[in-house]
């Protein structure tokens, strides 16, 4: 469990096994660089730019929620990515989400198979997802709640300020997003704070929560897991192909 336990240090791995069962959240505050080793702006721009990654594409957040830039009209692929309407969007301050990232980089793929294993006996499937933003006036969603997700947030770059609720009455269970002018019909304030730069946040599933705002350019790593005891487990180990192909070449 190297990764797992780099990302909680010093946390001992099982306090996080208490709070997953007790379903408690959780803020652990961390170094500054801890969390740069799992992925870089680079590694973001690369898989921007990567013109045959059609398996799941970005999004930019807007208004509340997200919507996909992408050109299905396109010949070779109907999840062409809108690039120039993208940047433009990046220059306008928009923030923007990555989903099915868990291999974006070879140490966040074992970050996550490490998590996968250690809620082994729940049979937990874990994703990535990438929250990134420019400068400081990116934004965000309505107050939400992730069902049936566990949450780990690490955040990588930046700060972000949070906000998270309780339910004053029974939310009915098709309403995820609460709409900025209806919050007060529905939740109380139950926590206000700000993680920075290499903090850790825990959220258990069904709870309520909104980044109010973000300080710099940032990017969160956004980790949601869940039992799923009927799924295919995916196979995150790495292919060399170039030391294969180097390999073979000198052999020649």
């Amino acid at each position: 469990m190297k990764y797992l336990e780099s990302i909680l240090d010093p946390m001992p791995v099982n306090e996080l096994q208490t709070h997953y069962d007790e379903r408690k959240c959780l803020v652990l505050e961390g170094e500054k660089t801890k969390f740069h080793d799992l992925v870089s702006p680079e590694d973001i721009e690369l898989r921007l730019n990567d013109g045959c990654n059609n398996s799941s594409f970005a999004q930019i957040i807007k208004d509340g929620g997200r919507s996909a830039a992408v050109e299905s009209s396109c010949v070779w692929s109907p999840a062409s990515l809108k690039k120039t309407h993208f940047t433009e969007s990046l220059k306008a301050n928009l923030s923007f989400m990555m989903a099915n990232s868990s291999q974006i980089t070879s140490t966040m793929a074992q970050l996550i198979d490490e998590i996968e294993q250690f809620f082994g006996d729940d049979q937990v499937h874990a994703d990535v997802h990438l929250y990134c933003s420019v400068n400081d006036r990116g934004n965000s969603y309505n107050a939400h709640r992730d069902f049936p997700q566990h949450k780990i947030l690490l955040q990588a770059y930046g700060d972000t300020n949070w906000k998270i609720y309780n339910a004053i009455k029974e939310v009915p269970p098709h309403i995820a997003a609460i709409p900025v002018e209806e919050e007060e019909d529905w939740l109380e304030l139950a926590s206000e704070f700000t993680l920075t730069q290499g903090d850790l946040l825990y959220m258990p599933p069904g709870t309520f929560h909104k980044v109010v705002s973000v300080a710099g350019p940032r990017i969160s790593i956004s980790i949601p897991f869940y039992s799923m005891p009927e799924a295919g487990r995916m196979d995150r180990s790495h292919i060399p192909f170039a030391s294969l192909f180097r390999d073979n070449l000198a052999a020649e």
